[in-house]
């Protein structure tokens, strides 16, 4: 017993004499490496560019760092802040508009235009390089970004989900290590209290190491003894008010009329069309086309027009069009030379506000059709910059637009819903000459799909849906020709179907007719009150604006009234029968 332990006396002896001569300690844990690695030589960031951390995730691109401000790639900023930043590569400039201003940025300049007025920056507010547009952070901050930049190296640090996150605060001082090993190097000293994030929900542990983000951004590992018990922490946003797109509301209702005009001599006509059409309070007549491509427009505007249906209590909402006419316009390829050129773009908006002073127009009413697919984001831009200057001088700004459907989604509706005041379907022309095929105008499922795919995109209160006063009457031969033999409004169809047998079709909710004649197919499906009244009703249960009618004098007497009592009043099981005979 006694050799035991004088063996085991020894050999502790021995222990504590190696320890001596090492300079190690028994009772110390072992503190591994003192190396520091530089951050520089860490993240390794080029010069001119400055590593992007996103919450916890390094990004996949660099951030400009020039003149000691940092600069996020456009199509990072369309991506995650504002998609109303448009580039012109032809003219070497970047465009941004908000609800009241339109920025027009050349790239590495400090000087800029703010609503054609020249204004100038401490640093350029977008640079340019291989070919691909930057942002300055401290211009998106209008847009919302909440960052942070840190040197040494250069690093920018963006807030931006809004989702709690795992901590942990160091017990002790302790590094974080560039590796999970006590003998890789430090790269940061932490003192105790300091608040790490734990990457990736704390499923990155190894070695009793856990992988952590320091609040400058410094990522690496920490030893998990030395930190606390996790907890979730909110992050932190700078203040940040969006600026709001205002919209000019009508009171109630709105009833609107468009009418075909080709004159100046048209006073007589209003008051023709507005005393068969009381419920009518907004009208459109069609007074403003394109001519030629440096923006102007034809016109057949009117004072006296103005004049009376202001002393109506009738709001006037001049439509403008691309229409050809006379000759002197391209819809398609004439409006993208137009749209595509931003001195054109904005020689159009001028002469447009010019004649809205000039008549006192109380709105617009933009009827651009035809365009191609290139013109699609011109179109939109063009709207943007037109609704600065409308809300600006508080003029209405409706849209006409075709049903949504995948073809046509450059119109881009739900942007619209945001940056005009009315969106107006034209809830017609579902056939139409030249498609080779006969059928209805507008029947009902077909109408009732566009309403529900448009509230989808924009929110309802700003909808205005468009339903026809006329019907097509089609003529079918041998062989498989199809063509329309007319177009005929309300007011005549009755005569046309005087005498023929009509079959009530529920999906269509319209009367349906056919015959044959001199070896040839009619087939004719009718625009009446019943099909109407099912429009009207299925607009109410949406919950749109308003209804706006394709055009002022083809409807029968009572059809406004009609109208108005299925948006505003619930017809709903009335409407689910069919008509009586």
């Amino acid at each position: 017993m006694r050799e035991c332990i004088r063996r085991a006396g020894y050999i502790g002896l021995m222990i504590l004499c190696f320890a001596v001569l090492t300079g190690c300690s028994l009772f110390a844990k072992d503190e591994g490496s003192k190396v520091v690695m530089q951050l520089s030589d860490y993240y390794d960031v080029p010069d001119g560019k400055a590593l992007i951390i996103i919450d916890e995730t390094v990004y996949d691109k660099y951030a400009l760092f020039a003149d000691g401000m940092t600069y996020i790639d456009l199509d990072t900023v369309l991506e995650m802040y504002s998609h109303r930043f448009f580039p012109v590569e032809s003219e070497n400039t970047l465009y941004f508009t908000t609800p009241t201003a339109v920025y027009d940025f050349t790239p590495d300049s400090k000087h800029f235009e703010c609503n054609g007025e020249p204004s100038e920056a401490n640093v350029p507010i977008v640079k340019k390089l291989g070919g691909m547009y930057y942002v300055a952070t401290a211009f998106l901050e209008q847009l919302g970004i909440t960052y942070r930049f840190e040197d040494n190296p250069a690093r920018l640090l963006i807030t931006y989900s809004k989702d709690q996150f795992l901590c942990m605060d160091a017990k002790t001082d302790t590094p974080i290590r560039a590796g999970k090993d006590l003998q890789a190097d430090r790269i940061k000293e932490l003192k105790t209290g300091d608040r790490l994030r734990v990457i990736d929900g704390g499923g990155i542990r190894e070695n009793g190491f856990i992988k952590v983000q320091s609040e400058d951004g410094v990522r690496g590992y920490a030893l998990q003894d030395d930190l606390g018990e996790s907890y979730y922490a909110d992050p932190e946003f700078a203040p940040y008010k969006e600026e709001e797109y205002t919209h000019i509301d009508v009171d109630g209702r709105i009833y609107l009329g468009w009418q075909l005009m080709y004159t100046t001599d048209n006073v007589g006509i209003l008051k023709e069309h507005l005393a068969a059409a009381p419920e009518v309070n907004v009208v459109s007549p069609t007074w403003f086309f394109l001519d030629g491509t440096n923006g102007e427009f034809i016109s057949y505007a009117s004072h006296e027009y103005m004049d009376y249906a202001h002393e109506k209590g009738v709001s006037v909402w001049a439509t403008y069009k691309n229409d050809t006419i006379e000759g002197h316009f391209s819809c398609t390829e004439d409006s993208h030379t137009i749209l595509s050129s931003t001195t054109k773009r904005r020689a159009m908006i001028d002469s447009i506000m010019d004649t809205v002073r000039e008549y006192g127009l109380d709105g617009i009413n933009i009827d651009f059709e035809m365009l191609k697919l290139d013109s699609g984001v011109y179109f939109v831009q063009f709207l943007r910059e037109l609704s600065v200057r409308c809300r600006l001088n508080n003029i209405v700004l409706s849209v006409d637009n075709y049903i949504p459907e995948a073809y046509n989604a450059y119109y881009d509706i739900k942007e619209q819903g945001k940056i005009v005041d009315y969106v107006v379907i034209m809830g017609y022309d579902q056939h139409t000459a030249g498609l080779g095929e006969s059928g209805s105008v507008s029947s009902l499922d077909w109408f009732t799909n566009a309403l529900t795919a448009t509230v989808e995109l924009a929110p309802p209160e700003r909808v205005v849906m468009g339903v026809p006063f006329y019907t097509r009457l089609w003529r079918e031969e041998n062989g498989g020709n199809v063509a329309v033999e007319a177009t005929i409004g309300m007011r005549e169809t009755s005569g046309t179907v005087s005498g023929k047998e009509l079959t009530w079709r529920e999906s269509n909710g319209q009367y349906y007719s056919e015959w044959s004649k001199k070896g040839k197919l009619y087939r004719i499906w009718i625009e009446d009150e019943e099909s109407l009244k099912r429009k009207a009703d299925a607009s109410r249960a949406a919950g749109v604006k308003g209804l706006a009618a394709w055009k002022l004098g083809d409807e029968t007497p009572g059809t406004w009234e009609l109208l108005k009592d299925y948006l505003e009043n619930d017809h709903s099981a009335e409407c689910a029968l069919p008509p009586e005979k």
